[in-house]
């Protein structure tokens, strides 16, 4: 069978499994198997992929960043965050829009997790928010936006099955996210302030706390900065592996739980059946996406897709616009993580063979990606936002959201435009 027609075959099925409900993951490894027969009359060429992706080191990370943010949440950790977070950046114009967009990068530097993030701000500050009278499409649309720096700033679940995927050093992918992570938490800002301004009635403001006041909530917030420090700082300094880093932030969790006597058994069940259940879809994901990988493999449709790309005429910049769109337009119909662990290994041989830097790649494909978190019908963060807030309608999220989109849109364009953003800091890595 000519790979052209391989190709329509396979990711036709793909789409028309995920039209018709069938979960990602199962739609992933049907049609994988149903190719395989197609194909060869057998499935047995896909009997290894699954133990080789789910045996490597790198992804024991996952289930222990997982376990760590869902601690440090059952625990109070995200109260004393917001407030914190509120003391610091209240006094800005946007009072306490701020401080869901800063909460949101703060907790994101303990979840590898988008959804984690949004949910978690989410519960702590709609309701604050609503009590001093702050437009509450502009207040939504922070919390929305803000909580997709979950899988930007690290640790990120996502970066780490992107380069579990494509070979790249998880640590250096986690620090490739510090720096456009900050610069599209400044974005954010700067469109509150700039909107704040021109519309006084957004945002009402905030209580003048005695300096004394403010410096004591900020400095309560010491239990996720030396949680931050232990992760991304042995992370940076050569002294861990993700994975390491991972686990002693996970016991570092547990210490803070005994410490501030909210550890019970009880806890730790619910904790543990939560780690469980998300590491379990995440895992099934990533099975089913490379038992995929293990068909196109097989019939070589990668190299010939990019064969096909490097022979045209296009510039690698408008290749690379193309892919931007692509992914765009995937976004409306498919979470973040199951656009990767599709569109990747055909995507990732044409952007290298480009000459863009896989790491800066990475990157930008993860702006990609929170991008697909705020848009319809399928925006995870939009509908967890909504669920907090019942009282409006969904379209309320969806009008918060568009300025941010925009916001977001700018901040791939400078990433794109200035690559050293997203290389200088891990080329300092020791």
């Amino acid at each position: 069978m000519p790979w052209e027609l391989t190709t329509i075959l396979i990711f036709g099925l793909v789409f028309l499994f995920l039209a018709s409900g069938v979960p990602v993951a199962v739609s992933l490894v049907g049609v994988s198997i149903l190719a395989s027969y197609i194909v060869s009359g057998s499935a047995g060429a896909l009997a290894y992929g699954p133990w080789n992706i789910t045996t490597q080191f790198v992804l024991i990370a996952i289930p222990l960043f997982i376990f760590m943010g869902e601690l440090l949440l059952r625990i109070g950790l995200s109260d004393r965050l917001y407030v914190g977070a509120a003391a610091a950046l209240g006094k800005l114009p946007g009072g306490l829009l701020h401080a869901n967009v800063g909460s949101c990068a703060i907790f994101s530097a303990i979840s590898g997790s988008s959804a984690a993030t949004a949910a978690t701000i989410g519960t702590v500050a709609i309701p604050e928010l609503e009590k001093r009278g702050y437009e509450h499409k502009m207040v939504l649309g922070s919390l929305a936006a803000g909580g997709t720096l979950g899988i930007l700033i690290p640790p990120s679940i996502v970066m780490i099955i992107y380069g579990s995927m494509t070979g790249q050093s998880i640590g250096k992918l986690f620090i490739a996210g510090t720096i456009p992570g900050i610069l599209l938490l400044l974005l954010f800002m700067s469109y509150i302030v700039i909107a704040s301004i021109k519309t006084p009635g957004l945002a009402p403001g905030h209580e003048q706390l005695p300096i004394k006041e403010t410096i004591l909530r900020i400095v309560n917030m010491w239990p996720i900065g030396l949680i931050m420090f232990i992760v991304l700082g042995g992370i940076y300094m050569g002294m861990t592996t993700p994975t390491e880093a991972a686990a002693i932030g996970a016991s570092t969790a547990l210490i803070f739980g005994l410490i501030f006597k909210k550890l019970t058994w009880s806890l730790l069940k619910d904790t543990l059946r939560s780690t469980v259940k998300t590491t379990s879809m995440i895992m099934f994901l990533v099975v089913g996406a490379q038992l995929l990988v293990g068909i196109l493999t097989i019939e070589r449709i990668p190299d010939n897709i990019l064969n096909l790309v490097v022979s045209s005429n296009l510039s690698p910049l408008m290749i690379l616009m193309v892919i931007y769109v692509m992914y765009l337009f995937m976004g409306c119909f498919m979470d973040g993580t199951s656009m990767i662990l599709v569109t990747i290994p055909i995507v990732y041989p044409i952007v290298v063979a480009l000459g863009f830097d896989p790491l800066w790649f990475g990157v930008a494909l993860v702006i990609l990606v929170e991008m697909a978190l705020l848009t319809p019908p399928v925006g995870m963060n939009v509908y967890i936002i909504h669920g907090l807030s019942r009282q409006y309608p969904i379209s309320d999220v969806f009008m918060g959201i568009i300025p941010f989109f925009v916001v977001m849109i700018i901040g791939l364009i400078i990433i794109t435009a200035f690559p050293g953003l997203s290389t200088w800091l891990p080329g300092k890595m020791m």
